[in-house]
């Protein structure tokens, strides 16, 4: 039975089919393409950790942010900087903070 996927997968993952007996079609996404994927991609593992998170679960998520990093160009250290800066300026997650609502005054 053939079984439609049309995402983005580890690099591995061809091999592991054929290795396991099976047959598979990719291909090589281009420049834009791979953007658009990767974004897909976080989106699919955000909502998979929603349902049950896991170390596991949140490592793909690490390796994709990785990926990300690297397709989009951005400078690892530049990300680190913004985080740092955010981090002094709106602080952390640490306290749980939960805001209810903010009242403008009209």
């Amino acid at each position: 039975m053939k079984v439609e996927y049309n995402k983005i997968v580890r690099d591995k993952i061809p091999q592991i089919i054929r290795d396991s007996g099976r047959t598979c079609e990719y291909k090589i996404l281009g420049e834009s393409e791979v953007k658009e994927a990767l974004k897909e991609k976080l989106l699919e593992k955000a909502q998979i950790f929603l349902k049950r998170p896991s170390e596991d679960e949140l490592s793909d998520i690490y390796e994709l942010l990785d990926a990300i990093v690297e397709t989009f160009e951005y400078e690892p250290l530049h990300i680190d900087y913004l985080k740092i800066q955010n981090k002094a300026n709106k602080g952390t997650y640490s306290e749980k903070v939960f805001l209810i609502s903010v009242d403008d005054g009209q």
